[in-house]
């Protein structure tokens, strides 16, 4: 049978890279993922990745565009293990940065831990020191009687990225950003002590019309979240809504007039969470679908609740787009049944290949503020998590299109292995996907000069479970059909958030 150019591609990119390099991480990465036999599944995804390289030129099939320039970059768990002890969740991971640079039709790529408190107590001592959201090292340390939280001074920031004057942080729900130079990887540092028993938000907003920037932080023993808004270095409470139990939030909306905050049922227990007994922090967190899910609007120039709506209970981690309409509300979110996802994520589970992880709805919500009305409907029947958006266009703006990762059967079920994109006009889902590939996030990066919302590309960082490797992945976001891939020598962990920048500093 003859080979087709890419699969020739494919099969030669580890050593290809490595020799590229020169660099030993990266040949021993390549030599793993030649040996591994078969394994079609997305397992592979969760397991950690050691090696640290810097490869000068990725093998690409297709033509990367001319224009497409600056970095992306990713972030993500990538260490799962720490000594004798296993992380157990998801999002608890050692974070691991990655770039992946453009220019003149080609693409190099590089990796780099994230330098936190965790990722230091490990290459010094190797083992864990610091709680994390699923995991608690404590009762190892204290002969199983479990500790208050010990919580990193430099967190484990492995959630998201954020592009703010030419700065870039990373970011987890501990409200301390970990800054990094994007061109190095390299870690900076902190600008503030962590907090004492909050909570934060991974996708800040910027507004940059009026220079602001939004934000929230979970108080669990004051029970409530705080909203701030900040502008040029000054940061401003806009208000408090104050809860009876402390609720998760992971992302929020902002219009032209609002900062719209989601809270859901899954509550904090503080009595339970000071016994000497409790579980780790996402084990204090309890699902009440007898309570009400709120929206809350804070007025952005005055401070202050100035609406707050009940609807029927669902979760929510991640907010698609909000904005104004008329005197109407609309918030798009990616909606599930419950908090059960959270469960869903355990990585035994996950690496058992289980088939039953909740998928999200896209779902619209329209707030009639006056009247303290809502209306809800799903924009499309299919699964859609990891949203994105044109940002800088749309964001806080009416718009059609957003993207993110689904399922290509989703009466099947599984872990996501498709990129869909959502058009919010004709309420549908279209899709790519690849028998034995799971994408990550897709990115949306314009073609210059374009008018056209969808005039672009996605770019996504896709595990070729087959091959047992990991490749960018560009396509045409207005057909979704593929433009180009680069190889990676080896897996890249499933991570999950990152952002493109054309001018990538420090």
């Amino acid at each position: 049978m003859d080979r087709t150019r890419r699969q020739i591609l494919r099969d030669g990119a580890g050593l290809a890279a490595a020799l590229a390099t020169g660099g030993a991480g990266a040949l021993s990465a390549a030599g793993r993922a030649a040996a591994a036999p078969a394994d079609p599944t997305y397992a592979l995804g969760f397991r950690s990745l050691t090696d640290e390289v810097r490869i000068p030129d990725l093998p690409v099939d297709g033509h990367l565009p001319r224009w497409l320039r600056g970095v992306l970059l990713r972030n993500g768990p990538a260490l799962f293990e720490i000594g004798e002890q296993r992380l157990n969740h998801w999002f608890d991971g050692l974070a691991m940065l990655h770039g992946f640079a453009f220019g003149g039709g080609r693409v190099n790529y590089a990796n780099r831990f994230l330098r936190s408190s965790a990722y230091d107590a490990w290459r010094r001592d190797g083992t864990m020191q610091y709680s994390e959201f699923g995991t608690d090292p404590c009762r190892a340390i204290f002969n199983g009687v479990a500790s208050l939280p010990v919580i990193s001074p430099v967190p484990n920031a492995n959630v998201s990225i954020e592009h703010l004057a030419g700065r870039f942080q990373a970011h987890t729900e501990i409200p301390v950003p970990v800054r990094f130079d994007a061109r190095t990887l390299r870690t900076l540092g902190v600008d503030r002590e962590v907090p004492t028993a909050r909570m934060g938000t991974a996708h800040p907003h910027h507004d940059p019309r009026t220079g602001e920037r939004f934000s929230y932080e979970i108080d669990l023993v004051g029970a409530g979240v705080h909203v701030f808004s900040e502008r040029r270095g000054r940061r401003r409470e806009l208000a408090f809504i104050k809860q009876e139990r402390a609720g998760y939030l992971h992302s929020f909306g902002l219009t032209d007039r609002y900062v719209a905050v989601f809270t859901q049922p899954w509550q904090f227990d503080l009595a339970g969470f000071l016994k000497p007994d409790r579980p780790p922090i996402a084990g204090n967190f309890h699902w009440d679908g007898s309570q009400p899910s709120l929206v809350h609007l804070v007025d952005r120039r005055r401070g202050g609740v100035a609406h707050t709506v009940e609807l029927d209970p669902f979760f929510v981690f991640h907010h698609i787009n909000a904005f104004d309409h008329g005197d109407r509300v609309v918030l798009d979110v990616c909606a599930h049944r419950d908090a059960g996802i959270v469960d869903a994520l355990y990585l035994d589970r996950l690496r058992a290949r289980a088939r039953d992880v909740p998928q999200a709805t896209p779902r619209r919500i329209v707030v009639h503020p006056d009247r303290g009305r809502v209306e809800l409907r799903d924009l499309a029947d299919g699964a859609m998590e990891l949203p994105r958006t044109d940002y800088a266009s749309v964001n806080g703006r009416p718009y059609r299109y957003a993207y993110g990762n689904g399922l290509r059967d989703r009466a099947r079920g599984g872990f996501p292995d498709a990129i869909v994109k959502l058009d919010v006009r004709r309420e549908e889902l279209r899709s790519w996907h690849e028998r034995g590939a799971y994408p990550g996030e897709p990115i949306f990066v314009r073609r210059p000069g374009s008018r056209r919302e969808d005039d672009g590309v996605l770019l996504s960082v896709v595990l070729e479970a087959r091959r047992r490797t990991s490749s960018l992945l560009v396509l045409d976001a207005r057909d979704l059909s593929e433009i180009a891939r680069a190889a990676v020598p080896h897996h890249i962990p499933f991570g999950f958030h990152g952002l493109h920048a054309r001018r990538p500093g420090r």
